[in-house]
């Protein structure tokens, strides 16, 4: 990040932090819809006339399966604005699906979705406007590729690039099946006007060789936090800034009931303006709900010890893994990645092993520049030690987490900082660690661990 970026996007930030405080409600014209002289509930968005027009079509499109045309039905007629809209998305208007990475009961492509996406009503010609971009010419050389299933054909004009999550066994996809996404658009709909709290959810598909169900995704070009943590150590402007928005939306998360589940930098999406969103909702579910004893599915690092231990999920396991990733965006390195994540490790982190503290760099030349950026690292590290406290009732909330992290975002310097100041470690991960979501297998014997 550059220096002219980096002040850009401090000012920005005290701006939107300074007006907060204020109720905007009576500056926030409100515009009424030209067809049924209600308030638009989104821009250009009226959400009674577009859920009876989305109404309307029910009958012209299906999945094949009761459980998901329900889910999307529902979704379509509460939906404020087109953020929030999903559809039932035909395959063949998918191109150019090529593989990008397997997660714990998901594969992960990329691909380009003919016409993108539903945008708002064109009450001319009465039909939905879509957003889409012009194909470029590297998505037609793409096409030419082994790797590549339905590749574009020269014809084909306009487009939007997506993820596809595919859901691994969900052809017989039941009610329980989509309790996740059921979740996730809760999570959604907890959003105020125009604020977007995780990346953005256009629809699903499904896989006609295998069967299996697809969501269809936002692509965020730059990837997963994890795969940025050498880059989110070169600044600190980077690290408040990333984790004031990850710490807003799972204030926002904690805040309808839910917890995660599965918290880690792997599911932490970058988009291109450097905002941390929130992504899979691998157990994201009611708090009340019970999992299963001695089966965890996650990753082992990120896990807090009273649920290794056997104890339910709860917001407080959410904070746990929150601190993990405020160790990584200082350290640059992924948490405990010199060990097998195995029983043993499980063991050590119930006994109270957590990853060693790093010594706050000098990066700023300007001494008064350099105490304040110390001082706050200091605050820094205590929350985080927090964060990861073996009693779960000692961490801090997520609402707690949202207020430092307003509170400092706009308190940390900002200058050019020395190439030679951000050289970030090197290090190899151990061939036994594991950094993607998978089923641990914990033994009774951490029922009784002491710590």
């Amino acid at each position: 990040m550059n220096y002219i970026y980096a002040n850009w996007l401090n000012v920005a930030f005290k701006i939107t932090y300074f007006l907060s405080f204020f109720d905007m409600s009576e500056f926030d014209e409100t515009i009424l819809c030209s067809d049924c002289n209600q308030p638009e509930t989104g821009v250009k968005w009226c959400r009674s006339c577009n859920s009876e027009r989305f109404r309307q079509d029910f009958s012209k499109w299906t999945s094949g399966n009761n459980f998901v045309d329900k889910f999307i039905q529902d979704a379509q007629s509460k939906a404020r604005n087109h953020l929030e809209v999903i559809e039932w998305i035909p395959y063949n208007r998918l191109r150019n699906i090529q593989y990008l990475a397997k997660g714990g009961f998901s594969i992960i492509y990329k691909a380009v979705l003919l016409d993108g996406f539903i945008n708002k009503w064109d009450k001319e010609n009465k039909q939905w406007k879509r957003y889409y971009n012009e194909i470029k010419d590297e998505d037609y050389e793409d096409a030419k590729k082994d790797n590549i299933k339905s590749p574009l054909n020269e014809n084909e004009k306009h487009g939007y690039n997506i993820v596809l999550k595919s859901l691994n066994n969900s052809s017989n996809i039941n009610d329980g099946f989509l309790n996740e996404w059921k979740n996730y658009m809760n999570f959604i709909y907890s959003a105020e006007k125009y604020e977007l709290l995780s990346i953005k959810l256009y629809g699903i598909t499904q896989d006609p060789e295998t069967l299996d169900y697809m969501i269809v995704m936002e692509h965020m070009e730059l990837g997963s936090l994890k795969s940025n943590l050498m880059v989110k150590r070169c600044n600190p402007i980077d690290k408040y800034y990333n984790l004031y928005y990850i710490a807003q939306s799972l204030s926002k998360l904690h805040n309808c009931n839910l917890v995660h589940g599965d918290l880690h930098s792997g599911n932490l999406l970058l988009s291109n303006n450097l905002i941390a969103y929130i992504s899979d909702f691998g157990l994201s579910k009611p708090v009340d709900k019970p999992t299963k004893p001695n089966v965890i599915y996650g990753v082992l690092p990120y896990i807090a010890p009273e649920v290794l231990r056997g104890k339910p999920y709860t917001k407080g396991a959410d904070i746990y893994s929150f601190g993990i990733i405020m160790w990584e965006m200082t350290s640059g390195i992924p948490a405990f990645n010199d060990m097998p994540h195995d029983l043993e490790l499980a063991l050590k982190i119930c006994r109270g092993l957590r990853p060693e503290l790093v010594e706050v760099p000098k990066i700023f030349d300007d001494t008064k520049k350099q105490k304040i950026f110390e001082d706050l690292e200091k605050k820094y590290l205590e929350l985080m030690k927090r964060c990861w406290d073996s009693d779960s009732g000692k961490r801090p909330t997520s609402n707690e987490l949202f207020r430092n992290f307003s509170e400092w975002y706009g308190c940390i310097p900002t200058e050019p900082i020395p190439e030679n100041k951000l050289i970030a470690p090197i290090t190899q991960n151990h061939p036994l660690s594991h950094y993607t979501s998978r089923i641990i297998e914990i033994s009774e014997c951490l029922d009784d661990c002491m710590i």
